[in-house]
This record gives structure tokens, C-alpha cells and sequence, in this order.
């Protein structure tokens, strides 16, 4: 009996890891590869799980509720991350950053300012083309009760070192680009369960104009100060000079974190955990199709003619706007990053020499053609007061009327898109599976409608330029500048028109070279309620519902801007305080950034060549309202979706073929 006990084998003990029970689970720690800190990068990621949270809550059927998550998950971020109260409620936060989120993005990005590339993170070569994405790898219990608390792991990820680890725990580890490798897990002693795993990066690039850099939202904002005041009635600077400036991703572009190709961009890494995005953004405030992307610009900074050591009465030379030089072209930028080799110029475009590109590119936002004609000449054209100085109508370009405008869409702009349509096919690796250029994947952002108040009707503004003028809200946001500015409804009409007839010329001359074309941000009116003189009446004394600027003193009516006193009587700041209620990215109703707003958030001023600031060449040129009529970060949010809305798709069939 014993014998025949010893020829029966016994029990064999469960594998304690296996696919029937646990499932491996991986994801890239920063998707976004600009930011070179993984916590800046969650920092967003967590803002758009919050909004999916309050988007889950809503008493709504499941099919608004997709919607919502598929139109508005870049602007709901925005309102997580920038909202002066509790995300989504009207509890004040403790503590809120009246600087914006992007302040915190200081330091922590791969883009150089100085060099104007992306190689703070290693050298250009290696942020293109990245060797390897960090991961953070777990087990996921495919069944109830299925505990594994109390065993430790060994982690293999390719030919990397084993990593041991409690099973129940995350590790991380590099993942080979852009190959991959196996990862396996196993309890010691045991065998290991495995995958192959391998990141999709996508290669994302930004042209075009300050619609793309995201003009009127620096960085960091402007602080001001709580004693000096402006001409004696607005608000000053804190520092008035160099080191008061507001900041920028690129000081030349005024190129920010807002802008809304960067934050479609950071969006697709935040969605595809499995994925990442490489981003390199060239759009600059100023450009054009000839002037920025093929050839040289004007930059929107400009600097004093003045000398230091010139006497007080002395009248300067004028100031000049910085210009680049022939090198200085957006395309340019790009081959420099891309291409392995010296660009060069073949019959008069920039190419990369026999296409030896570091790697293709597979969609390029571009937003661009509103300055070839005139764009904003046309909002000059709408705000500037009749018989105003020749010097100031020629910096704001005063010339172009509605009916300028119209003929310039229908000569310039055909010819304009022709010559960029060839030279992108000629610099830029636009494939799709085989090394033929794929036209599709140039997507051209629309303009959205931002002459409208909350009821999504143009702003109305009087019909004449008068008294009591200050009582409608388009002009109350231009009241600061009051003598050389101020609109009418005439005016806002005739410009609104032509927007919609730029809409459509741009979606035809999109259809003829094959781009795709992201027009819902004006044709499915994102931007609704939400434009320049827009204000919530149920908040209406709240600061960022106040179109008025801060002045000091007193006005004969609430709406009028204050008057020149230098009298001792007691004064005080009126309609909010600039320095302990200035919310340059705080949530409001209106998504554009006013003249009065520009003065508040980016204050630009004119510098001298020993960097102090020039006031009289500030004024003359009207820096201090750099920014004006451009979208705010609520602005660049929704324009963001928009685009996401058109290629989300696209770009879930591209994920979703890869082998994970």
C-alpha cells in the first residue's frame, strides 16, 4: 500500500501569477514630450480626469455625456486648472494662482529660449528622436479576491536589469523606441506571464500665426504695482523695466503655453496612454504665409531708437520693430530640428538635402492667413476713432476697411496658400505608410467669431462715435484708450460679415490642396456668447466680468473711465483693485482678450538699448495693447477641442493598429 503511494504523483502547486486571473498594464509616464518633468505632465492629465468625474456626474444622458467629454475636454482642463473656485462650484479656493497655470511651467520644458530649440532635454537629435519612454508598469486582478499583496514580483522589460518589486505595487521602467521590447512578471520560482509592448510617439508640429502662439497669454503675466499708477490714472508695472516683462515660451513669437496647437497636441498625449506625442512649435505672433512661414517677419516686439545718455528734452528717433533675418522663417526653424543635415534652399524654398529627415511627421497644425490680409488692420479699421494721428493709424494699419478686406481674400489670399501648399510639400515628410506626401494631414485652424456679445449677437455699439458712448460694453473695453479708440455697430457689422466670408474662402482653398480643414470653431459658433464685449450679468460686479480697466479716481458716470486729477482729494481705485484683483486667466464669460485685458495681462513696453523703458515710444506705438482681439486661454482651450474634434478619430485608427 505504501509502494503504491509512492507511484501516485501528488498535487501540483497553482501558478500564482497567470493571464486567466491578472492582466499586465503599462502606460508612459510623460506623454507630452516638451515637458521634461512627468509631475507638469500630470498635472494636466489629472485636471482632465476631473473634468471626466464632473462630466460623469451630470444628470444627462450617456450620449450628452460623450459629448461633452469629446467637444469641451481641453476647456473643461482649463477650468480645472485656472478657476479661481473649486473646479466647477462657486467655492473660493484657498489658494489660487493669479498667474496661471503655466507659470508653474518655468524651467520645465525642453524648449531652449536662448537657442530658440528644443535642446534643453539632451540635443535636438535625441528629443526628435527618443530612444526610449518611461513607463510605469502594474498587475490588474482579472477576478474577484484575486490577492497577490503579500508576494514580491520580478519585473523584465527587454534586456533591462530584473526589478523586484511587491506584486500589488507600480514600477517603472524605459521602454526601447521605437521597437519596444516584451515585458514579463513573474513570483520567483515561477513563470512569468508576458506581452510585447511598444509606444506609439506621434510627431506633431505647429506653424503659423498669433491665433497659434497663443498672443495675449504669456507665461507669466504682468504685476503691478500697488503706489505707482500710469499718467497717474492706470495701473503701473512693478518692475518697469526689462525684468517687469511678461514672460514667454518665446519672447520674439510671444509664443505661450496656451496656444491652442500646443494644447490640441498635449490633449491626444493625455488621451492615448500607451502613446506620446513629440511636439515642436514654430507659430509666431506677427506671421503671415510670405512674411513667417516662407520668408522673414517682423517680430510684435519692438525696440526704442532712443540712446541712454540722450537729455530729457531730446526728441529720439522712432522706435523699430525687431525683423529676422533671411534664416528666420518658420520652415526654416523646422528643418533645423529635422532634418539630419544642413537645410538648404533649392529654387527659392527651403529642403532638406535627398530628404534625410530624422524621422517623418505625421500631422502638422498650421494657422495662418489672416495677416497676408490684413486681419488686424480690419479690427484697427473697426476701433479706431475718425481723424486719428497718422502715426498711430499707420502701427495699427488703419487702411484696411471691411471692403479692403474682401478684395484682399479674394486676390491675395488663393496665391498666398498656393505657394505655402508647395513649399510644405516640398520641407515637410507628411506620410502616411508609404514616403508619399499626404496633404491631408496639414490641418488649417478656422477664426473663430469674436465679435459677439453673451446672447451671441454682434456687439451692439451705437451708431456714431459720440457722448455717453462709454455706455455700451464694446466700448467700455477699449476705455482706457478711450481718445484714439472707440466703435460702432456699423463698423462690427460690416467685419463680422466679412469673418464669415473668410470661413468659407478658406475652407474651398483647404479643399483644393487637400488639407483638412478645422472649421467647427466658427461654423459650429464655439465661440457663442463668449466674444470681446461678452459678460455674465448674473456676476457682473465680479473683476473678470468688468470690461472697464482699473483706473484712480473718479467719473462722472459708473461706466466712464476716471478723469485726470492731480488734486489731494482722497482717490481710490475704481471699478477692483489691479493688484489684489487682476485674474488675467481666471474663468469669465467672454473668451477674447480685450484691449483693456492686453494691457492688464502682457503690458508690453518699448525698451532702450540699455533696457529701460521708453513711455513715449510705448505710447506712440501702442505696445501696451499687444495682444488685444486674440483669444485668452478659455479661447485657445475651446479652439483646441474644435481641432480635436475633426482628427480624433483619424487618430484612434492610427493608435489602435499598434501592437501592444
Amino acid at each position: 500500500m505504501a509502494f503504491l503511494c509512492l507511484l501516485v504523483p501528488s498535487p501540483l502547486k497553482a501558478q500564482t501569477l497567470n493571464t486567466t486571473d491578472f492582466q499586465i498594464e503599462w502606460k508612459v509616464t510623460n506623454r507630452f514630450r516638451l515637458f521634461n518633468d512627468s509631475d507638469f505632465f500630470k498635472l494636466h492629465e489629472n485636471a482632465w480626469r476631473q473634468y471626466l468625474i464632473h462630466v460623469n456626474e451630470q444628470p444627462v444622458p450617456d450620449e450628452q455625456k460623450s459629448l461633452l467629454t469629446d467637444s469641451a475636454s481641453v476647456l473643461g482642463s482649463e477650468h480645472v486648472l485656472n478657476d479661481r473656485y473649486i473646479a466647477f462650484s462657486r467655492l473660493e479656493r484657498s489658494k489660487f494662482d493669479w498667474r496661471g497655470w503655466a507659470a508653474q511651467g518655468q524651467g520645465r520644458l525642453c524648449w531652449n529660449p536662448k537657442s530658440r530649440m528644443h535642446d534643453l532635454c539632451g540635443d535636438v537629435d535625441g528629443y526628435v528622436n527618443p530612444k526610449a519612454h518611461e513607463i510605469e508598469i502594474s498587475l490588474r486582478p482579472l477576478v474577484k479576491n484575486a490577492l497577490i499583496a503579500e508576494y514580491n514580483c520580478e519585473w523584465r522589460v527587454g534586456n533591462a536589469p530584473v526589478q523586484t518589486a511587491p506584486c500589488d505595487g507600480a514600477v517603472t521602467a524605459l521602454l526601447p523606441y521605437p521597437n519596444g521590447a516584451d515585458i514579463s512578471v513573474a513570483v520567483l520560482g515561477e513563470q512569468p506571464i508576458s506581452l510585447k509592448a511598444k509606444v506609439r510617439d506621434l510627431l506633431i508640429v505647429g506653424m503659423g500665426d498669433s491665433f497659434a502662439s497663443g498672443e495675449g497669454n504669456p507665461d507669466m503675466p504682468a504685476e503691478f504695482s500697488e503706489a505707482q499708477r500710469h499718467k497717474n490714472l492706470y495701473p503701473r508695472r512693478k518692475d518697469n523695466d526689462a525684468s517687469g516683462s511678461a514672460l514667454w515660451m518665446d519672447e520674439l513669437c510671444h509664443r505661450s503655453l496656451y496656444g491652442h496647437q500646443l494644447r490640441a497636441a498635449l490633449q491626444i498625449a493625455i488621451e492615448n496612454t500607451q502613446s506620446a506625442v513629440t511636439f515642436l512649435g514654430y507659430a509666431c505672433s506677427g506671421a503671415g504665409i510670405e512674411a513667417g512661414i516662407l520668408g522673414p517677419q517682423e517680430y510684435v516686439e519692438s525696440i526704442s531708437g532712443a540712446k541712454p545718455d540722450s537729455s530729457e528734452g531730446a526728441v529720439p528717433p522712432p522706435s523699430r520693430f525687431i525683423s529676422g533675418d533671411s534664416n528666420d522663417t518658420q520652415i526654416r526653424w523646422l528643418l533645423r530640428e529635422l532634418c539630419a543635415v544642413k537645410p538648404k534652399k533649392d529654387d527659392g524654398l527651403w529642403v532638406c538635402p535627398d530628404n534625410q529627415f530624422r524621422r517623418p511627421v505625421d500631422y502638422l497644425f498650421l494657422s495662418v492667413g489672416g495677416n497676408d490680409i490684413g486681419f488686424r488692420n480690419v479690427v484697427a479699421w473697426a476701433t479706431l476713432r475718425s481723424g486719428t494721428s497718422a502715426t498711430l493709424a499707420k502701427f495699427l494699419g488703419a487702411t484696411v476697411s471691411a471692403k479692403d478686406f474682401a478684395r484682399n481674400m479674394k486676390d491675395t489670399l488663393p496665391g498666398a496658400y498656393a505657394r505655402l501648399a508647395k513649399a510644405l510639400e516640398r520641407a515637410v515628410p507628411l506620410y502616411s505608410g508609404e514616403p508619399v506626401f499626404d496633404a491631408s494631414r496639414v490641418i488649417l485652424t478656422a477664426y473663430p467669431d469674436m465679435l459677439v456679445d453673451e446672447t451671441g449677437e454682434v456687439c451692439p455699439a451705437g451708431g456714431k462715435e459720440g457722448s455717453e458712448e462709454d455706455r455700451y460694453p464694446a466700448n467700455q473695453s477699449l476705455d482706457a484708450f478711450s481718445s484714439w479708440l472707440a466703435t460702432t455697430s456699423g463698423r462690427l457689422n460690416a467685419v463680422h460679415e466679412q469673418l464669415a466670408e473668410l470661413d468659407r474662402r478658406m475652407k474651398d482653398l483647404s479643399g483644393d490642396h487637400g488639407w483638412t480643414y478645422a472649421g467647427r470653431v466658427y461654423n459650429d459658433r464655439v465661440f457663442r456668447g463668449h466674444g470681446f464685449c461678452a459678460q455674465r450679468s448674473k456676476f457682473a460686479n465680479d473683476p473678470v466680468e468688468i470690461l472697464m480697466i482699473p483706473c484712480w479716481g473718479k467719473a462722472d458716470r459708473p461706466t466712464q473711465t476716471c478723469q485726470s486729477s492731480w488734486s489731494g482729494k482722497a482717490r481710490e481705485w475704481r471699478p477692483y483693485s489691479p493688484i489684489t484683483q487682476n485674474y488675467p486667466y481666471a474663468l469669465r464669460q467672454r473668451w477674447v482678450r480685450t484691449f483693456n485685458d492686453a494691457y492688464m495681462a502682457v503690458n508690453q513696453k518699448v525698451m532702450d538699448k540699455a533696457g529701460k523703458v521708453d513711455e513715449k515710444a510705448s505710447s506712440q506705438t501702442f505696445s501696451e495693447t499687444t495682444g488685444a482681439m486674440h483669444p485668452n486661454a478659455e479661447g485657445q482651450a475651446a479652439m483646441a477641442d474644435a481641432i480635436l474634434m475633426d482628427i480624433r478619430e483619424e487618430i484612434s485608427k492610427m493608435l489602435g493598429g499598434e501592437l501592444y
